[in-house]
């Protein structure tokens, strides 16, 4: 039988990695008997705990990872009565280790210090290969680690543990102390067993349990018991998953003859539990509710077809509907003495002037409110897009916007010259369904087409986050978005203020963008392209962390830099021109390349250089 777990908590300081290899790869303990029979290392060299600390390290900085949990350490340990020798223990160790951690370093070492032969294994936190983070959860251990230990065992014929029964299975310190006769666990299982054939009673059994030195400190669902002079204390039910269901409460006192029935109102209906959670409300729909229950909509269904009609008919559709949300405002005021300030009915920012300035006419002023991006609402932008529940964005009319005051729904509108953008929860988009009198939800969709919904970005984050890897961005013209409508999934589309696109994509798809937006600028062909390069520089970087090796940088002109390409030396170096004009064939080129192929770069220069003369 072996029982994989966690000798420690995960390590999460450098020193630490340091000292768990450094023990773990100690020949001998402290009393001078050998410790670590053998030791296998798994995708990295054993030339000592420094340098398997410091290979360690480079793996985790390479993928910027080098943060939190650092590396875990576990432990397999062998029962004493399993008949196993050092050597077949470790042959089981290091297939275990390369079955549940492929990609990663792992150093397994064997010990036989103890009673018991054990194997330890102190794992890297990050994959070498694909820069991912061990798991280490007690999912990762109970259904990944044991049953693999399990199954190799089985192969070798060792015996495994059966869970099958309920049991969790006795820890090591028990187990121990149990063949040393010093288990208080194991005289409670005693004490208990000759309990239920001399107690008739509750009392006889807290009595009988006392002077067999037991405190029962609390009876009810279940029992606790304490040992006199232990400061531990266990459960009937714990004991029974360690020992055997006849330890539970409900079978000791059968056996005892004092067991009853549980009341009708001490069993829990599932019915009533399924009812709390159908009827689940949040705090903010409860908000919701109570908000609109004590301050109605301000404007009522009969008039909409009139303000719509204002406003579509006005020669500036803007200036009237901030007028008319004016009204509503000075309406909402009449039906109560206040105003709610942090969820007030209108958001209108604007700069004001710090200096008295000359007058400015009427026309001007029309002009400067068109430019200016206006907000209005019920509830502040960021407060709803914060708040529980997703948020749903859509583009709207400006003479659909007063329709949405008639409705008890919380929304934020961004205004515009010419169209409202208009964001609420998810859930209420069938309100807004009855406000914008539409039949089918996919009306409202196509509406929504050219813009990107907030939480697309933030499912795009979270993906990113999920790769360890960070958001890029790009800004672009409107009309540059049709080059990319065939492949909108590779991006999330959000439109500036100043009327732009910006880009938000993750960095496997940034070849792709710049490609179809910059077909002549980024060829891969091309040895100045930006693709080309950044591409280069990104594998030589994280070859020299892998290696240990800097990275070193000199400056060419154009002609050296092709004449070095030329020579069959394009893959050792990236070359980069800030100005990226390229045209001059004296401007200057800055290369990088890894400290070992600095001889291979100076020889091609050199060589050059003699071609020349």
């Amino acid at each position: 039988m072996a029982v994989v777990e966690p000798i420690r908590k995960p390590i999460k300081a450098h020193q630490y990695v340091f000292d768990s290899i450094a023990y773990i790869l100690s020949p001998e303990n402290r009393n001078g008997d050998e410790k670590c029979f053998q030791a296998t290392c798994l995708n990295c060299e054993n030339n000592g705990a420094d340098s398997l600390a410091k290979q360690f390290y480079v793996v985790r900085k390479a993928f910027n990872k080098d943060s939190k949990i650092l590396s875990h350490h576990y432990v397999q340990s062998f029962s004493p009565n399993e008949k196993i020798t050092p050597e077949l223990a470790h042959r089981i160790g290091v297939e275990l280790a390369q079955k549940i951690a492929p990609g990663f370093q792992v150093i397994v070492s064997t010990h036989i210090d103890k009673d018991h032969i054990h194997n330890h294994f102190i794992i890297n936190s990050v994959s070498m290969k694909t820069g991912r983070k061990w798991e280490g959860n007690k999912t990762t251990l109970e259904k990944n680690m044991q049953p693999e230990s399990d199954r190799i065992c089985k192969s070798y014929g060792l015996t495994t543990i059966e869970n099958k029964s309920g049991l969790r299975g006795i820890d090591q310190a028990t187990q121990k102390l149990a063949e040393q006769g010093k288990s208080w666990k194991v005289e409670l299982c005693k004490a208990l067993d000759e309990a239920t054939k001399i107690c008739n009673s509750k009392k006889e059994f807290v009595e009988f349990m006392k002077r067999k030195n037991f405190i029962i400190t609390r009876y009810e669902k279940d029992i606790t018991f304490q040992k006199v002079g232990e400061k531990k204390k266990i459960r009937a039910s714990r004991l029974a998953r360690e020992f055997g269901d006849c330890y539970i409460k409900e079978n000791l006192e059968k056996l005892m003859g004092f067991y009853r029935l549980p009341k009708k109102s001490e069993i829990s209906k599932p019915s009533e539990k399924k009812k709390v959670q159908t009827n689940f409300k949040s705090e903010f729909e409860k908000y919701e509710q109570n908000y609109f229950r004590k301050n109605p909509p301000p404007a009522k269904v009969q008039e909409l077809k009139t303000l719509k009609r204002l406003i579509k008919n006005s020669r500036n559709p803007l200036l009237m509907l901030l007028f008319i949300i004016m009204i509503l405002l000075i309406r909402q005021r009449k039906q109560r003495n206040r105003l709610d300030r942090k969820y007030s009915l209108l958001h209108i920012y604007s700069r004001q002037a710090k200096y008295k300035v000359k007058k400015i006419s009427l026309e001007e002023k029309l002009d400067k409110i068109e430019k200016i991006q206006t907000t209005a609402g019920n509830i502040p932008y960021k407060n709803l897009i914060e708040s529980q529940g997703e948020n749903y964005r859509v583009k709207l009319a400006l003479s659909a916007v007063p329709k949405l005051y008639a409705y008890p729904f919380f929304f934020s509108a961004k205004l515009y010259k010419d169209y409202a953008l208009v964001t609420i929860k998810e859930k209420d988009k069938k309100l807004l369904q009855t406000a914008l009198e539409v039949e089918d939800i996919q009306v409202l969709e196509k509406h929504n087409k050219h813009y990107t919904p907030l939480n697309d970005y933030y499912e795009l984050k979270a993906r990113a986050e999920k790769f360890g890897v960070k958001v890029e961005f790009l800004n672009i013209q409107k009309e540059q978005l049709s080059k990319l409508d065939d492949e909108k999934d590779r991006f999330v589309a959000i439109e500036t203020k100043e009327g732009k696109i910006r880009l938000a994509f993750l960095p496997q798809n940034k070849d792709y963008i710049l490609h179809t937006l910059y077909p002549e600028k980024y060829k891969d062909s091309n040895l100045f392209s930006v693709v080309r390069n950044s591409k280069v520089n990104t594998r030589l970087r994280s070859e020299a962390l892998l290696e240990g090796q800097e990275m070193h940088y000199r400056f060419l002109t154009k002609s050296q830099v092709e004449q070095l390409a030329a020579s069959g030396n394009d893959e050792l170096f990236a070359v980069f021109n800030k100005n990226a004009k390229g045209e001059s064939l004296g401007e200057s080129y800055n290369i990088a390349f890894k400290e070992s192929d600095e001889q291979k770069i100076n020889e091609a220069l050199n060589h050059t250089n003699k071609r020349k003369l």
